[in-house]
């Protein structure tokens, strides 16, 4: 908030923020909202649990007040000074709907060894985002106000398995048209601390993104407007073939660097070992194994699955 906060007032926009508090009763405290004067502030409690509960409240927000634009940003980030600058150049510079920006992941010390420490890839500005997430990103209302277009919102199915902003991105796509481009110039930083630091929680959040993935990509299909049924069988077990077989040869090159002296054996095998947890979400999907990873209350800790 502080991040957002120390944002230049721009002179062809007026801005307001807008809070969703998603706890059984309101938890926001005092210093988070009184600030010095500068931008209205909107505090809005949402005792539904889950992300998509949170996030359709704040496209409810938006659409109420009328907003031309909507830039959203993780609970959990910082943004770069001129954040907002490089998203209104963005907006006025693209034609485009819907807008993904940078995020970068600094990864803490304690990070596990077996952790190949990625960044979000980035396009170049202007082109189709091969990344769609909400992490840091703008939305015109063409994309989420009824008065404006299809005034789409997060799917309910995706509350608690997470990959909303990705079903989200790619119906706007597919059914209606409405594209998302990179615009890298607007960042957005996250710290990777605490319980983010184990391959336990990567192998956790692996499986339950490519259990989403094969979830959106049932629902799109059935709604006629991205691939078949067939299709989707024939990529699934393609797909889990080769996490399986990539996953076992990964492992292997990883222990043969390991037992010879190389470098970065653990990396391989870690890789490996999030392949495989890809190749186990097939039968986390058939069998309706869908470990919540975004908790199934409020007032619960997330930090250890988001």
């Amino acid at each position: 908030m502080e991040s957002i906060w120390e944002q230049p007032q721009p002179s062809n926009f007026d801005v307001t923020i807008i809070i969703v508090d998603n706890n059984d009763a309101p938890t926001v405290s005092d210093d988070v909202i009184n600030l010095a004067p500068k931008f209205p502030i909107l505090l809005i409690h949402e005792p539904q649990a889950g992300l998509v509960n949170a996030r359709n409240r704040v496209l409810d927000a938006a659409t109420d007040a009328n907003v031309e634009w909507l830039i959203g940003v993780d609970d959990d980030e910082t943004v770069a000074k001129d954040w907002l600058k490089q998203f209104i150049i963005g907006i006025e510079t693209l034609d485009a709907p819907i807008i993904v920006a940078a995020k970068k992941i600094v990864y803490s010390p304690d990070t596990t060894p077996y952790l190949e420490q990625l960044q979000v890839p980035q396009t170049p500005a202007g082109e189709m985002t091969v990344v769609h997430s909400t992490a840091n990103f703008a939305m015109q209302n063409t994309v989420f106000d009824p008065k404006f277009g299809p005034g789409l919102r997060f799917a309910g199915e995706m509350n608690q398995i997470g990959g909303e902003d990705f079903e989200l991105m790619l119906r706007a796509k597919y059914a209606y048209g409405l594209k998302a481009v990179k615009w890298p110039y607007a960042i957005a930083t996250e710290v990777s601390e605490g319980t983010r630091t184990s391959l336990r929680y990567y192998f956790k959040r692996r499986m339950m993104d490519q259990v989403s993935r094969y979830q959106v990509a049932a629902m799109q299909a059935k709604a006629g407007y991205r691939g078949s049924r067939a299709r989707n069988a024939m990529r699934m077990l393609t797909l889990t073939n080769r996490f399986a077989i990539f996953g076992t040869g990964f492992v292997l090159y990883g222990i043969m660097r390991r037992l010879t002296g190389q470098p970065n054996g653990r990396v391989f095998i870690g890789k490996g070992i999030l392949s495989w947890a890809r190749a186990l979400a097939v039968f986390h999907y058939l069998f309706g194994l869908h470990t919540p990873i975004y908790g199934s209350g409020v007032n619960a800790d997330r930090t250890s699955a988001r």
